[in-house]
């Protein structure tokens, strides 16, 4: 089962990284040492008058902005020609929730660049855009709303952080391996999808493989036995969709850094932990119950199990629960002992949990 998981992921993700690393955010960060490369960056932004309002851009302010943004090169790039086009437009963000749409303006910025042939394979370079301090609005605030770029100290933002290689291998590799950013995150929510079918099987087949049972007692009753990889699946579902969304909107705006980069994986890490721990528990917790004429046995884990049996006088008291939560109801059963052992909760993952229930209720009140 973990051969066939890692099998297929790695190939989902190694399909989707390879597409990856021929688009705009891999193949304009990553370059071969002096060679020119043309790009054009589209941005939106407003420029806010208080918290409520923004500027209307107009063609004295449009004008200042396309001759008063520069641009500025660290590290090995060099900007051999750049130019900016600017048009007022109604910009559209969400805050809190909410979409909000205010006057601004769209901001596309045509860059022609290229790194020193002589440049150390793997050095590190960086472009910036500058917004100019209009004479009449000092202390105005210009915000980005949307496009790819990063913000540092002041009025500057990164453009595009660039590595550059000597040799078409070293650049094919670190184009892969940067892509892997958005190829596993997006590899692993495609293959949580899948492996819905493969688990599917595997429990039929496992089920199958049970000792036969007919409508008479005595009856076990098995927990699923696919429950800790689809706890796996779940959880590492949710981490792939938060991580696949910040690195599609990112890859769709042409820009990832590396500080991104950085915060997809932690996010996976995380998930994987989690989803591990969970896993591992929930196998150290499933329940097996086997019921007999004469009382109830059980037994958590799997493997070689150790039972702990109670005979029928010895249960002082079932009671049925339920929960809602969100519109989902979980349901369980709660058998309380004479002799002061811990509650036995038989919950509803449990294999046959409807005709379980139905015989211990046929045998006891609930309250």
């Amino acid at each position: 089962m973990i051969q066939k998981y890692l099998g297929t992921l790695a190939a989902i993700v190694l399909v989707l990284t390879i597409a990856a690393s021929t688009m705009r955010f891999a193949s304009e960060s990553q370059t071969l040492s002096g060679k020119a490369v043309d790009e054009t960056s589209k941005l939106e932004f407003t420029i806010d008058a208080d918290s409520n309002h923004t500027y209307e851009i107009g063609p004295r302010l449009r004008t200042m902005l396309e001759q008063g943004i520069t641009f500025a090169a660290e590290g090995p790039v060099r900007i051999l020609s750049s130019s900016v086009e600017i048009t007022p437009k109604d910009v559209s963000w969400h805050e809190n929730r909410t979409t909000i749409t205010s006057t601004g303006a769209g901001l596309a910025a045509h860059l022609k660049w290229d790194t020193r042939p002589d440049s150390a394979n793997g050095e590190h370079g960086y472009i910036y855009i500058q917004f100019p301090e209009i004479p009449w609005m000092k202390g105005k605030t210009l915000t980005l709303h949307s496009g790819g770029y990063q913000k540092e100290n002041g009025d500057r933002y990164v453009l595009r952080e660039v590595t550059t290689y000597q040799s078409g291998v070293g650049l094919s590799a670190a184009r892969f391996l940067f892509a892997l950013a958005v190829g596993l995150p997006v590899g692993i929510l495609l293959h949580c999808i899948f492996w819905i079918f493969p688990l599917r099987k595997e429990k039929r087949l496992c089920m199958a493989a049970l000792p036969p049972q007919d409508s008479q007692l005595p009856h076990t009753f098995y927990p699923n036995p696919v429950l800790e990889w689809t706890m796996w699946t779940i959880l590492m579902g949710v981490a792939a969709f938060v991580a696949s969304i910040m690195a599609v909107a990112s890859a769709y705006d042409g820009f990832i850094s590396h500080s991104i980069v950085w915060g997809i994986y932690i996010i996976l890490g995380l998930g994987a932990v989690i989803a591990f721990a969970t896993a591992y528990f929930t196998g150290k917790s499933v329940l097996t119950v086997r019921v007999d004429a004469n009382g109830i046995s059980y037994a958590r884990g799997r493997g070689d199990l150790q039972w702990t049996t109670a005979a029928w006088s010895e249960i002082l008291l079932l009671t049925q629960k339920s929960r809602t939560y969100q519109g989902n109801r979980r349901e369980w059963l709660e058998l309380q002992f004479k002799d002061n052992r811990k509650n036995l909760n038989i919950t509803a993952d449990i294999e046959g949990y409807g005709t379980l229930r139905n015989f211990l209720l046929s045998e006891f009140k609930p309250i």
